[in-house]
């Protein structure tokens, strides 16, 4: 049985977008702060993984989002460290109301790379096993964003220009995760935001953006409430997102 962590807080009023509700880089955020809570109490946290020049990368995010909690409301965050094979680690998060409903739930897909040569190594079995997740010969995939339709039958794509800043950037040298999520939705109209919720958001990690970086955000509406996203530079792909929306009712 894989080691479940929890933590109850209250949504503070810089969680929030001008919604007053849960920001969609927060909802991110919070579910790594509480990972990383666990691991740190594990004696497997961040300093250890320096010490032996490991670090964890995320590839994926799959998240179903079916409320996003309020300004004061308190909510309970879970993770679950479920499974694992020799190159990939799965971990899962909910978010739950007072009531316990599901308010979101996040399936997040990870890998291991060696520091000094930044690339990807087999996973630290001293970083896993204190977790207790399954080992399995085979993970199943997370289903992968759509591209970009660049034919000419293909919708408008809509184009902004980003250029990472130093309050982008994290303790890895790089533009956080959660600030793509930023950079995906900075071509998408401000009225199309405030009248619509995110329902289900797949994110692909490609390629770092780092310092000073600058990038095109590129969006395009499939359907009425259907988007795909890509952040590149160059014709790199540095990250893909598809978003399914519903009316704000």
């Amino acid at each position: 049985m894989s080691e479940i962590y929890s933590e109850e807080l209250y949504i503070e009023d810089f969680y929030c977008d001008r919604t007053a509700k849960l920001s969609l880089p927060m909802i991110t955020e919070l579910a790594i702060s509480v990972s990383s809570k666990q691991t740190v109490e594990m004696g497997i946290g961040m300093q250890r993984l320096v010490e032996a020049h490991h670090g964890w990368i995320l590839l994926q995010y799959d998240i179903k989002i079916n409320r996003r909690p309020n300004l004061g409301e308190k909510i309970k965050i879970r993770t679950d460290p479920k499974r694992h094979n020799r190159f990939f680690a799965f971990r899962d998060f909910d978010f739950f109301d007072q009531d316990g409903n599901t308010l979101i739930h996040i399936d997040s897909l990870w890998a291991m790379i060696d520091l000094k040569r930044r690339r990807l190594v087999s996973i630290d079995s001293e970083f896993v096993d204190p977790l207790k997740g399954n080992l399995v010969d085979r993970l199943e995939r997370l289903e992968k964003p759509a591209d970009l339709d660049r034919s000419f039958s293909g919708a408008s794509i809509s184009v902004e220009e980003i250029k990472a800043n130093y309050f982008d950037i994290d303790t890895n040298q790089h533009v956080n995760n959660s600030n793509y999520l930023k950079f995906f939705l900075v071509p998408v109209a401000e009225n199309f935001l405030l009248g619509h919720e995110p329902k289900r958001i797949l994110i692909k990690y490609v390629k770092e953006i780092r310092l000073s970086q600058s990038v095109v955000s590129m969006a395009q509406f499939i359907g009425p409430l259907h988007s795909v996203h890509e952040i590149s530079d160059n014709s790199l792909i540095n990250a893909q997102a598809e978003i399914e929306w519903s009316e704000v009712e």
